[in-house]
C-alpha cells in the first residue's frame, strides 16, 4: 500500500498543519522575547565596553603626545646628548629626568613605567610603579625591535604588544634623535576592567586578546571560552554574536559575545555573557521553547492512537479481509465494528463475500461439465484418424494379395477395436495402452516384415498409473510415417516409461515420464523448432492434429502439470517426452471429483 495515499499519512499532514501554525507562533513570541533581552543586554554592555575602551584610547593618545614632546620641551633630555656620558651633570640629569617621569606617571593613571634609552651607551633610565627588575627585563628585550620599526620613521603598529612570561605589556617607543630613545610601558591587566559589565555571570568576563587569538590580559574566562571567542573574532563589526560551546557532558552552551578592536594597536576588546544568566529572569520562555518539540509530539500521539483506535484499526481488518478475498478465500467474514458508519461497510463485504461464494461455486461447477464436454471430444477426435491409416495398410495388404497377413492383421485390428469401445473413458490403465499399441505395432510389423521391431521398456510397478487413451498412439505413427523411409536397417521404435520425484510446494510429487524414440531420420531441423517453439498448437486441423489433440487433452486434464518436449538424438533418430502427474485410478478420480481453487 501506498504510504503517501493513505488516510494514515493525510490525516498527520493535517494534525501537523493545523498545529504548525500554533507552535511557530509560540515559538516566534519566545525566540522574539530573547531577542529582545539580547539586545537591551548588548547595548547595556556595548556602552560600558565602548566608554572603557574610548578612555584607554585617550589615555595611549595623550600618551603618545607626551613622550613626542620631550624631545622639544624636556630640557634635561636634550641636555644629556650634549653631556659627556658619566660625568657628574650626565649623572645629575638623569636624576632629574627619573624624578620627572615618576611625577608624570601619577598624571597617567593607565601608565605603568617611562624609560628613556641611551642607544649609544646601552643605557636604560627606568621609572616605574611596579617590578623594577621585570619591567626592566621587558624593556630591554623589546628595544632592538622597537628601535628597528622606527627606522625609516615606521610607527606602526602605534603601541607594540610585548609578552612576558606571565604578563603582558604595550610598549609605545618614539626616537628623540640619533641617541636617545624614550618610551612607555603600559599594563595590559590596566586595560581590562570587567567588574563593570553586567549579566557575566559565574562562567563571564572580560578579555583583551590578539591577532593570532592569544589572551593578552587575565580574566575569569578558561582557556577554553578565550579560544571560543578568538574564534569569532572576524565578527566584530557585528552589534553581537550569539556563540556556542560544547562542554564536556556533551550539551551546548551559549554566550553573546561583544567585541571591540583597538585603534591603537592590533588587539581586541572581548566580553563574553552565558545567556542562562542572561534569561535567568525569563525561565517560563525557556521552558516553553524546550517542551514545544516535546509538546508537538506527545499531541500527535495521542491524536493519531485515538484515531487509530476508532478508524485506522476497523479499516486494517476490512483491508486484510479485502486482500483474503482476492486471494480466493471467499469464507472470510468480519466482526461488526463499534461505529455505525463502520457497521454499515462490513455489514455489506460480508453479504458480498456470501454472494460472491455461492456464484463462484455455480461457476465451477458450469465449468467441469463444460471441460468434460471437451474433453470427450478431443478423445472422440483421434480414433477416425487412426482408422483412416489402418484402412490404408490393409487396402495395401490387399492390393499385394497377402490374404494371411491380411487375417493376422484383421486379427490384431478387431482387438484394436474392441480396445476403442472402451476407450471412451475418461481414461485408462498404462497397460492396457501399451497393449492397445502392441496391436497397433504388430499391424506395421505385418506390413513390413523384417523391416520393423519396438521395444516396450516399463517397469512391472508401473501398469496400474491411468493416463487419457489415445495419448501414446499418435507419435509411434508419426515415427512409422515420417521416420521410417529410405532404410536399409530395421527401423525399431522404442517406449519406455518411468516414475520419478519432484518438489511442489515443498511436498514430493510422483511424476509419470514417457520416452518415445527411434532410430529413424530424426525431425527436420525448421518442422523441430516449429514443435519446440509448441507451434503444433496454431492450426488443429492441419498435419499435426495428432500432437495437438494429445497435448491439449493434457493441458485439459492436469493443466501445467504436464508436458511435451521433441528432441533429436545424437546418435539418430527422434524422440518424444512426454510427463503428467502418476497416478492410479482411484487418486485420479479423487483429484477429478475435488474442486479446483481458482482464486
Amino acid at each position: 500500500m501506498n504510504f503517501i495515499r493513505s488516510l494514515r499519512f493525510k490525516f498527520i499532514v493535517g494534525l501537523t498543519l493545523i498545529m504548525l501554525p500554533l507552535f511557530m507562533l509560540l515559538y516566534y513570541n519566545n525566540v522574539y522575547a530573547m531577542k529582545v533581552v539580547r539586545d537591551q543586554v548588548s547595548l547595556t554592555n556595548m556602552n560600558h565596553l565602548a566608554k572603557s575602551v574610548e578612555q584607554n584610547e585617550r589615555v595611549l593618545q595623550e600618551t603618545n603626545r607626551y613622550l613626542y614632546s620631550l624631545g622639544e620641551r624636556d630640557p634635561d633630555i636634550i641636555s644629556l646628548f650634549f653631556l659627556k656620558y658619566g660625568s657628574g651633570d650626565y649623572i645629575i640629569a638623569k636624576q632629574r629626568i627619573m624624578n620627572k617621569f615618576m611625577t608624570d606617571i601619577g598624571f597617567y593613571n593607565l601608565i605603568d613605567s617611562f624609560f628613556l634609552y641611551d642607544a649609544v651607551n646601552d643605557d636604560l633610565l627606568l621609572a616605574t610603579s611596579g617590578n623594577y627588575d621585570v619591567k626592566m627585563s621587558i624593556v630591554q628585550e623589546s628595544m632592538p625591535v622597537q628601535m628597528q620599526q622606527l627606522e625609516g620613521e615606521i610607527q606602526k603598529p602605534e603601541w607594540s604588544i610585548v609578552r612576558g612570561g606571565t604578563w603582558n605589556a604595550l610598549v609605545k617607543t618614539v626616537r628623540i634623535n640619533a641617541q636617545f630613545y624614550a618610551g612607555a610601558l603600559v599594563d595590559m591587566n590596566a586595560l581590562n576592567h570587567p567588574e563593570q559589565f553586567t549579566e557575566s555571570g559565574d562562567r563571564g568576563g572580560a578579555v583583551i586578546v590578539g591577532a593570532d587569538g592569544g589572551a593578552l590580559s587575565d580574566s575569569a574566562l578558561n582557556s577554553a571560552q578565550i579560544k571560543l571567542a578568538a574564534a569569532h573574532i572576524t565578527g566584530l563589526n557585528k552589534p553581537y554574536q550569539v556563540i556556542s560551546e560544547v562542554t564536556s557532558t556533551g550539551s551546548a552552551r551559549q554566550y553573546l559575545m561583544l567585541g571591540i578592536p583597538s585603534a591603537m594597536s592590533e588587539m581586541n576588546y572581548i566580553v563574553l555573557l552565558p545567556e542562562e544568566d542572561m534569561m535567568r529572569n525569563l525561565p517560563f520562555f525557556q521552558q516553553i521553547i524546550r517542551l514545544l518539540p516535546i509538546g508537538a509530539a506527545v499531541i500527535l500521539i495521542t491524536a493519531m492512537i485515538f484515531l487509530r483506535q476508532l478508524l485506522f484499526r476497523p479499516m486494517n481488518v476490512l483491508i486484510r479481509g479485502m486482500r483474503r478475498v482476492s486471494r480466493g478465500e471467499l469464507d472470510v467474514r468480519l466482526e461488526t465494528p463499534a461505529s455505525s458508519e463502520l457497521e454499515f461497510v462490513t455489514h455489506s463485504f460480508n453479504q458480498m463475500t456470501s454472494e460472491i461464494q455461492h456464484l463462484k461455486i455455480d461457476v465451477y461447477e458450469e465449468q467441469l461439465r463444460t471441460r468434460e464436454a471437451e474433453f470427450k471430444q478431443l478423445q472422440m477426435q483421434i480414433n477416425p484418424h487412426f482408422y483412416l491409416n489402418s484402412l490404408n495398410i490393409i487396402h495395401s495388404l490387399a492390393s499385394l494379395q497377402k490374404h494371411e497377413l491380411v487375417q493376422q492383421m484383421a486379427g490384431h485390428l478387431a482387438d484394436y477395436f474392441r480396445f476403442s469401445l472402451r476407450a471412451g473413458k475418461r481414461v485408462i490403465r498404462l497397460d492396457e495402452e501399451l497393449k492397445h499399441i502392441s496391436h497397433y505395432l504388430e499391424i506395421q510389423k505385418l506390413r513390413f516384415p523384417n523391416k520393423l521391431d519396438f521395444v516396450l521398456d516399463i517397469g512391472a510397478d508401473l501398469g496400474h498409473y491411468v493416463l487419457p487413451p489415445l495419448t501414446i498412439q499418435p507419435f509411434v505413427e508419426n515415427a512409422i510415417i515420417h521416420g521410417f523411409q529410405r532404410r536399409t536397417e530395421p527401423f525399431v521404435i522404442c517406449i519406455t516409461a518411468r516414475k520419478s520425484k519432484t518438489l511442489s510446494d515443498l511436498e514430493p510429487t510422483s511424476v509419470l515420464q514417457l520416452s518415445i524414440t527411434d532410430n529413424g531420420v530424426g525431425f527436420e531441423q525448421e518442422i523441430l523448432e516449429r514443435l519446440q517453439q509448441g507451434q503444433y498448437a496454431e492450426d488443429p486441423g492441419g498435419q499435426h492434429i495428432g500432437i495437438w489433440n494429445v497435448i491439449h487433452r493434457l493441458l485439459v486434464k492436469y493443466g501445467e502439470q504436464a508436458g511435451l518436449q521433441f528432441s533429436n538424438q545424437t546418435e539418430g533418430g527422434a524422440a518424444v517426452h512426454i510427463h503428467m502427474p502418476a497416478q492410479t485410478e482411484e487418486e485420479e478420480g479423487r483429484a477429478y471429483a475435488e474442486p479446483v481453487n481458482r482464486g
